[in-house]
């Protein structure tokens, strides 16, 4: 995947490889952006999975979720653990579907195999308005697409209380107008009811319903406000300081209003001392 990809599934739910797991220096630092550092355990996973030892793998991954989900960050951070696992493998095809096709009753596996083709199409699509974008580029777009969604429906049937197979489905759905019958929003929708406390989705989301992919600012304030009621306090405010990144994005990138934007980023830096996206749109907007 090339540098010009990173706003993918990757880029906006991982960001960086792991949980910051340090005690806030300021008040306002969020625990909940990563510090950058691959953990012992991430790189122990990733090993796992590279060694074939897919029983021992789900097994940690089972463990590491149900302690996500009585933490603060909840299904993110298991989406985290998934995709950084990923990055620190070698990322073989083959070994994905080796995982997903010896343990068709694993959710996690089915789940990994999805959001690694999820992400191929991502990068076979790039970053490029719509209009530039080749018929290849669609053609690989469609294929690659084509063949997460079965893992991802796969996923939701074993583990129907989850909505980190919807959390891909939305970004599919948003590049390819719909998948499954459902537009990116209808699978917003149906991820809040199979986990009503889900954060990935909806962080997903800020990206894939805002006025880029036919969506408005305008809902996306809907959304949070609407998510914020049924989330843990230190989820809805990092919810909410990503909706304020999303509308800086928007703004630069969009609008090209850079004056906007840099105050966008800049309350965006205020919520989160310790964010380096936001510290990187101020120093790109500073006119």
């Amino acid at each position: 995947m090339t540098a010009k990809t990173t706003q993918t599934l990757i880029r906006i739910l991982l960001a960086t490889l792991s949980l910051s797991a340090a005690i806030a220096t300021y008040a306002a630092q969020c625990p909940l952006i990563p510090d950058g550092n691959a953990t012992l355990e991430e790189s122990e996973r990733a090993a796992l999975l590279s060694e074939f030892k897919f029983e021992a793998l789900d097994k940690e991954l089972a463990r590491r979720h149900k302690k996500n989900l009585s933490s603060s960050g909840g299904d993110l951070l298991t989406m985290r653990d998934l995709l950084g696992m990923q990055q620190l493998s070698l990322q073989e095809e083959n070994v994905m579907r080796m995982w997903a096709d010896q343990q068709p009753k694993s959710f996690f596996a089915q789940l990994n195999a999805g959001l690694y083709y999820g992400n191929k199409a991502f990068g076979a699509r790039g970053n490029a308005p719509a209009s530039s974008v080749t018929g290849s580029q669609w053609n690989s777009v469609k294929q690659l697409s084509a063949k997460a969604q079965p893992y991802l429906q796969k996923a939701m049937a074993l583990d129907a209380r989850s909505a980190l197979p919807q959390t891909m489905l939305i970004g599919l759905a948003a590049m390819e107008n719909q998948v499954g019958g459902r537009t990116a929003a209808q699978w917003l929708q149906a991820a809040d009811q199979a986990d009503p406390k889900n954060l990935a989705a909806r962080v997903n989301a800020l990206n894939y319903l805002s006025p880029r992919w036919g969506g408005s600012l305008e809902g996306l304030d809907q959304m949070v406000s609407q998510a914020v009621k049924s989330l843990p306090s230190a989820s809805a405010s990092y919810l909410q300081y990503n909706l304020v990144l999303a509308k800086a994005s928007h703004y630069e990138v969009m609008e090209k209003d850079k004056s906007k934007a840099q105050a966008l980023y800049k309350q965006a830096k205020d919520m989160c001392e310790n964010s380096e996206a936001a510290r990187a749109g101020m120093v790109r907007t500073y006119q």
